[in-house]
């Protein structure tokens, strides 16, 4: 009996030991993904699984801006000029269209200056205008006019000078004759005409077609391009 206890307890110690070596023993599984059947894990889920550093998201670049080509409009404004005599302008006009069918004369007046006025202050009325054109001739001042229409009536000239400074000459030696005169810009009003026309290529376009125009036409002269002036308001 003895005998027969100790072999049963041999096989059963044996038996166990068998039976440990070759238990099915199955991987782990995440109670996350258990829930989640049937659903694809994302990277970052994965990552925190495994206690894993997620690699950070890969910036999708901005597209590409289209350029996108403007209509073209009318084109900017030029003109050549200005030109004293209508003549002169027409005769450039006949070079400028073979380059510029658009191009066309127009006229305008403008102001310039022309020269620097000697002036004794007017009188208030033509009679005292008068005694100071008699006072200045005794004081032996030939170059004198006195300007009876106009806003100036009453006035008179001492004379007109090209420069600033041959007016002050003179007005520093009548000082010494006691007569007290003042200089005034002479501004004139007169019409000038121009060459104008619109441009809707690229200004490097004009400039290289002024040159050639300009090279095969030495002997003409040709006032500088220039921008048209804004219009007025």
């Amino acid at each position: 009996m003895r005998f027969l206890f100790y072999f049963l307890l041999v096989a059963n110690v044996a038996f166990f030991f068998w039976s440990l070596g070759h238990r099915d023993t199955k991987r782990h599984v995440d109670v996350k993904a258990v829930e989640a059947a049937g659903r694809l894990l994302l990277r970052s889920e994965v990552a925190d699984v495994h206690g894993e550093i997620p690699s950070p998201p890969v910036e999708t670049p901005p597209p590409a801006r289209a350029d996108v080509a403007l209509p073209p409009g009318e084109g900017a404004c030029y003109r050549i000029g200005p030109f004293a005599e209508s003549a002169e302008a027409r005769k450039v006009l006949g070079l400028v269209k073979e380059w510029i069918e658009r191009a066309s004369t127009t006229s305008e007046s403008s102001e310039s200056l022309d020269g620097y006025w000697l002036l004794y202050p007017k009188a208030e009325n033509m009679d005292e205008a008068k005694g100071n054109r008699k006072m200045l001739m005794d004081k032996g001042i030939k170059d004198v006019w006195l300007i009876d229409k106009g806003d100036m009536a009453g006035t008179i000239s001492l004379g007109i000078f090209k420069t600033r400074e041959e007016a002050e000459t003179e007005l520093l030696r009548l000082s010494k004759l006691n007569v007290r005169a003042q200089i005034r810009p002479r501004i004139t009003q007169s019409e000038t005409v121009w060459i104008q026309f619109a441009w809707d290529k690229s200004p490097l376009e004009l400039d290289e077609v002024m040159i050639q125009l300009r090279g095969e036409n030495a002997a003409v002269s040709m006032p500088p391009l220039r921008l048209c002036p804004p219009p007025k308001l």
